[in-house]
């Protein structure tokens, strides 16, 4: 540890490596990378499996793995560690759920004075939000990744909320020959993320299947409870691929014209989708609908498109499919809307809440 360096404990259930890397994962992996020249920093993560090691080294910082009960052990250890400051990343989108891994937390910190900034990633329900209000000790800082979010906790702990976007890595130059996976059509459609209704890949499915074009293939990325039912009504069409989890999913990105994410709510995403805008940072257009993990980063006509209905849904990747013009235009916009979510931008600005909370 150099001497002028904060020590940073950062808490997170699941980190690298993991059987499969979730948005919110990557996004934690990106920011520590980028935090660990300013920071000594030590991960305190869950040991998932037996032959994970207690402790490894990743770059610049550590990796501490505990055993059950996680929130508990976790506290003991940074304490034990005796950090400047402390992050607890929250994944939970149900208060009930948040209140006791906090409750363990803290009786395991016990007696670290030290400041504590928790970080909620993912977008939460409102029912029963005010649960919140009986964290105790409370949060010395919030990190939301939304500004919606921030709202909802500025209610319970006023001045307490800062809103920092998730981020991800932005290719100054990008590569000249991306690897890209082979497509059998013209024009590629393609939805990333986690198979379950809130995110509506049967809503993409049933539309491209309406729409019917014979110059155009749908590529669904992801598992979930709803992958046997979507393979099940994709059976026959030779234009429709069900493709999984791969680990690498940059190939397939990159081999799509349009990203399209029929949310119908956005809680459990991280803040604003990843897939969203790993597709926006490689050009790629993005139709969402009105949800607070979308909304915010399409600008209609510029970058994508906001679909109120499946009608509208429909219409506009029709018109997208059959006008190389308006792609290439979206395209333009989707590589500047994405810079301001650069990684190192949004790591700053954790550089300068971190300091500041020291002081």
């Amino acid at each position: 540890m150099t001497a002028d360096k904060l020590k940073l404990a950062y808490v997170v259930k699941y980190y690298r490596p993991m059987p499969r890397i979730s948005g919110i994962l990557r996004f934690v992996i990106d920011l520590i990378g980028e935090l660990e020249t300013d920071f000594d920093i030590r991960v305190f993560t869950y040991r998932y499996s037996p032959e994970a090691p207690h402790l490894e080294r990743c770059g610049e910082h550590e990796i501490i793995r505990l055993r059950a009960p996680f929130p508990l052990r976790a506290g003991r250890a940074v304490r034990k560690w005796g950090p400047d400051v402390i992050i607890f990343g929250s994944g939970f989108w149900r208060p009930y759920y948040l209140l006791p891994y906090w409750e363990a937390f803290r009786l395991g910190l016990w007696s670290c004075l030290r400041p504590v900034l928790l970080t909620q990633y993912t977008n939460m329900t409102q029912k029963q939000f005010g649960l919140i209000r009986l964290l105790a000790p409370a949060p010395d800082g919030i990190i939301t990744t939304t500004e919606p979010l921030k709202d909802q906790w500025e209610r319970y702990f006023p001045g307490r909320v800062s809103y920092i976007p998730p981020g991800m890595p932005i290719e100054l130059s990008p590569p000249d020959s991306p690897e890209v996976l082979d497509k059998p059509y013209r024009f590629r459609i393609g939805y990333f993320g986690h198979l379950q209704p809130h995110k509506g890949p049967d809503i993409l499915l049933k539309v491209f299947q309406e729409i019917n074009p014979d110059n155009a293939d749908l590529l669904i990325n992801g598992v979930g409870e709803m992958e046997e039912g979507l393979k099940s009504s994709a059976e026959g069409w030779d234009n429709i691929t069900i493709q999984g989890y791969v680990p690498d999913v940059d190939p397939s990105l990159r081999s799509c014209d349009l990203l399209v994410m029929p949310y119908r709510s956005s809680v459990s995403v991280l803040g604003y989708s990843r897939a969203a805008l790993d597709a926006l940072a490689m050009g790629i257009p993005v139709i969402g609908t009105p949800s607070p993990a979308l909304e915010p980063l399409i600008e209609n006509g510029k970058n994508g498109f906001i679909c109120r209905d499946e009608a509208e849904l429909k219409e506009r990747i029709r018109t997208l499919i059959d006008d190389p013009e308006l792609c290439a235009r979206l395209s333009t916009g989707a590589l500047q809307s994405a810079k301001q979510y650069d990684i190192k931008l949004i790591a700053e600005q954790y550089r300068d809440l971190i300091k500041n909370v020291k002081n």
